[in-house]
């Protein structure tokens, strides 16, 4: 069976461009919060309903979305190093695991508690070693066209929201 090697260096050399990506997502997002926000004051002028609360929500959906999918970019930065951990981890945490089952055999029931605990904290750090894939579900193409779709609103949003001040402003 063919080896797959893949080059951590790679991917970590697309650290810049990573990073200055997920700053201008995240900075996106906010400049949409801050629309939707200057959104609501003007909405709460004639008195805030229900509906201008259920519309606020929704405003506010495709930043967080947008956020999400920042956060899963960022996390490709964290891949090299955990990708060269990840054996070591694995070892380590396998150790530990069949060192708590050797022990399940001498407890007692009263013992059970404590020895649940350890075992929750070992699977845990079992999930957190396999759990390499679950930052790449943002790269799934319902969330990529999600967060296509969120972005456009983000764009767009602070423009509608300076058109509504200046007929504001003008129609006042």
């Amino acid at each position: 069976m063919a080896r797959i090697t893949v080059s951590t260096d790679q991917l970590a050399a697309l650290g810049g461009p990573i990073r200055a990506f997920v700053r201008f997502v995240r900075r996106l997002s906010l400049v949409a919060v801050g629309a939707t926000v200057v959104l609501v004051a003007l909405l709460q002028r004639d008195g805030f309903t229900a509906g201008d609360a259920v519309l606020t929500i929704l405003f506010l959906a495709p930043p967080a979305i947008l956020l999400v999918f920042a956060q899963g970019v960022q996390a490709l930065l964290s891949f090299p190093d955990r990708l060269r951990r990840m054996p070591a981890d694995g070892e380590e945490r396998l150790v530990e695991l069949t060192r708590l089952a050797g022990q399940t055999r001498t407890r007692r029931a009263r013992g059970l508690p404590v020895l649940l605990w350890r075992l929750r904290g070992a699977a845990g750090s079992v999930r957190g070693v396999a759990g390499v894939a679950v930052p790449l579900r943002v790269f799934t193409p319902g969330f990529l066209a999600l967060a296509a779709v969120s972005a456009a609103f983000c764009i767009l949003l602070p423009a509608v929201v300076l058109v509504a001040l200046i007929v504001g402003a003008f129609g006042a």
